[in-house]
């Protein structure tokens, strides 16, 4: 049972120009177009490890950069679609930038590199891992969009920062350092990490999912009948075949709520949140279903969060956030489009889409080949007018 609970909390989600290198680059065929490997210095002299995606033309009328979320990322993200068979991300992502004008650049989290393994297909640098972490991630971004900057092909290019789940949090304070012309940022969070971190570990992300399988009349609470109907038949692939409803109706109410969660997720939430405080990273690679380090989890302590920082941005904002996100919680969106309207300003707007989740339903992709809407919007966002 406690297997099925802890997949359901759901897991998470830098200066000086002489320290600058050229770019190195090799260019290899992309879908869409060319794709290009380069090297970018830090402002630590780092080398960051990123692919450029030009349309086929070779004229893009606009530059997304994509904004890493939490955890270890590549340049290409690479996953397993099934025993024989594997697919870029970032490959895919790129392809549908390019197929509106718009050239597309992602990057290797410090101390992550590409592999052959599955199931991530990375290796990690543990010591050059634990150099990520928000603030240097915010330096990185902005090394980028300089570099890329002194590109004579993207050097009339509006800008745009793609960032996702952490990259939301990063991407505005990128925005305060270099020169950017839009912001466009997906599972949206408004407030600290530690904020999402106890929204998830006491019962937030798994309602989020437990609803959206079982919660048959809308009325945010999952009872008996309704989770022994499995209207969806979802319940194997949860793990919740043999688990009875008592087991997780914790107070006894017949009704599943955040706190029954909670209450369950006790536990583990306290061994976790332990792990952190002690620096014990060696637990956290061990228990957390995301590679991250203390040091992380610390430095977000001391973040800005968007809810203090955002509304001082005047360039245009766009959120698409899914309301089945199980990794943070929609209200975040409605918070902050709550601000700017309080506020007065009109640089923000928000896009809302009922049964999108965390990665507004790229999966769907995969399966059809036919982009869902929310990935329809976004590659609209950035296409010429």
């Amino acid at each position: 049972m406690f297997a099925a609970l802890s997949l359901l909390a759901a897991g998470l989600l830098a200066l000086s120009p002489s320290a600058y290198l050229p770019p190195v680059t090799q260019a290899s065929p992309a879908a869409t177009g060319t794709v290009e490997a380069l090297t970018i210095p830090s402002f630590d002299a780092y080398p960051l490890e990123g692919r450029l995606y030009l349309p086929s033309d070779q004229s893009p009328r606009a530059l997304v950069i994509y904004v890493n979320g939490s955890g270890p990322n590549t340049n290409q993200n690479t996953r397993q679609l099934s025993a024989d068979t594997t697919f870029s991300y970032f490959d895919l992502v790129a392809s549908g930038f390019n197929e509106v004008g718009a050239a597309f650049f992602s990057y290797s989290t410090r101390g992550v590199t590409a592999s052959d393994t599955p199931p991530f297909y990375h290796t990690i640098d543990p010591q050059a891992y634990q150099t990520y972490l928000p603030e240097h991630s915010v330096q990185d971004v902005a090394a980028i969009v300089r570099t890329l900057r002194t590109d004579s092909r993207l050097h009339d290019c509006p800008i745009y920062l793609l960032g996702w789940s952490e990259g939301t949090m990063i991407a505005p304070k990128v925005a305060q350092l270099v020169p950017v012309d839009g912001l466009l940022l997906a599972g949206y969070v408004n407030g600290t990490m530690q904020q999402v971190l106890d929204w998830q570990q006491t019962g937030g992300s798994s309602m989020v999912t437990y609803c959206l399988y079982f919660d048959a009349d809308g009325d945010g609470r999952v009872s008996q009948a309704e989770y022994e109907n499995d209207r969806y038949g979802v319940r194997p692939a949860l793990g919740l075949e043999q688990v009875a409803f008592p087991e997780l109706d914790a107070d006894g109410d017949g009704q599943l709520t955040a706190s029954d969660f909670a209450a369950l997720l006790a536990p583990s939430r306290q061994a976790l949140y332990d792990a952190i405080a002690r620096s014990d990273d060696a637990w956290l690679t061990e228990n957390y279903p995301v590679r991250l380090t203390s040091a992380w989890f610390q430095a977000h302590a001391h973040f800005t969060p968007n809810r203090d920082m955002l509304t001082e941005l005047d360039l245009p904002i766009v959120i698409f956030q899914g309301q089945a996100d199980a990794n943070v919680p929609v209200q975040d969106t409605l918070d902050i489009q709550a601000q700017f309207v309080a506020l007065g300003k009109d640089n923000l707007t928000v896009h809302l889409y009922p049964n999108a989740d965390h990665d507004l339903n790229f999966a769907s992709y995969l399966s059809t080949g036919v982009w869902p809407q929310a990935w329809c919007d976004l590659f609209a966002a950035v296409a010429p007018k």
